[in-house]
């Protein structure tokens, strides 16, 4: 064992947010540590602090809620197999009946605020599903899931982040492309991306993998293909 009080001390400059304690770590962790601080220049206090944060923040939650650990690549392969409308269906399943229950789970409660913060837990800073960014201009909040597992993924996760916006009582307009999802709430005909796809109940992504945008027809005008085919 060995004494990890010298590199939990706080900065000269003590914040009012900090404490002082001190652990006893085992000697193969604090070798271990030292190499990654010096191999990613950062201080050992940094590297306790998020190894502590992750533990008590997602880790604890993680094991009582049942919550398993996957790559990247099963998860993507696991789409693969999905056709769209499975995609649909699981990820309104998912946000119809697990989202809520994880959410208020974390935070002991389930509103806007606590959606954002799942979807960082879940996202870059902890299950690195995705990476999201969300927006608020005084009129509508523009939510941006960015990933790289194609569109199903895509379709899975706009009906999630739909099912749950709808637990709220938000309605919400949602578009997506093969790696991302844009989810503007509550919907806002005005904005630049309705003027590009055709106007529908239910989610506006694109018919096929190559995600081009679906033209609004005016009324009465059919599609070229339609024409075609009669």
């Amino acid at each position: 064992m060995t004494e990890l009080e010298s590199a939990l001390k706080p900065e000269v400059r003590r914040s009012p947010d900090t404490v002082t304690r001190t652990f006893r770590i085992d000697r193969d962790v604090d070798r271990k540590m030292e190499g990654l601080s010096s191999e990613g220049r950062v201080s050992m206090n940094q590297m306790a602090n998020k190894a502590l944060r992750r533990y008590v923040e997602w880790e604890v939650n993680a094991e009582k809620f049942g919550t398993v650990t996957t790559s990247a690549s099963t998860i993507r392969k696991f789409f693969d197999y999905l056709t769209i409308e499975q995609a649909k269906e699981m990820g309104s399943w998912w946000g119809e009946n697990q989202a809520p229950g994880i959410i208020t789970f974390w935070f002991k409660k389930f509103d806007f605020d606590t959606v954002l913060k799942a979807l960082e837990f879940l996202g870059a800073q902890y299950g690195r599903a995705f990476t999201s960014d969300h927006a608020f201009d005084g009129r509508s909040h523009t939510l941006i899931v960015k990933h790289d597992m194609g569109l199903k993924a895509s379709v899975f996760y706009a009906e999630a982040v739909k099912a749950a916006f709808s637990h709220l009582g938000l309605g919400t307009d949602i578009f997506v492309t093969d790696d991302q999802v844009i989810a503007i709430s509550p919907p806002d005909p005005a904005h630049p991306l309705n003027r590009s796809y055709e106007g529908a109940a239910d989610l506006k992504y694109p018919t096929s993998a190559t995600s081009r945008p679906i033209p609004k027809l005016r009324k009465g005008q059919r599609a070229e293909s339609d024409s075609r085919d009669s």
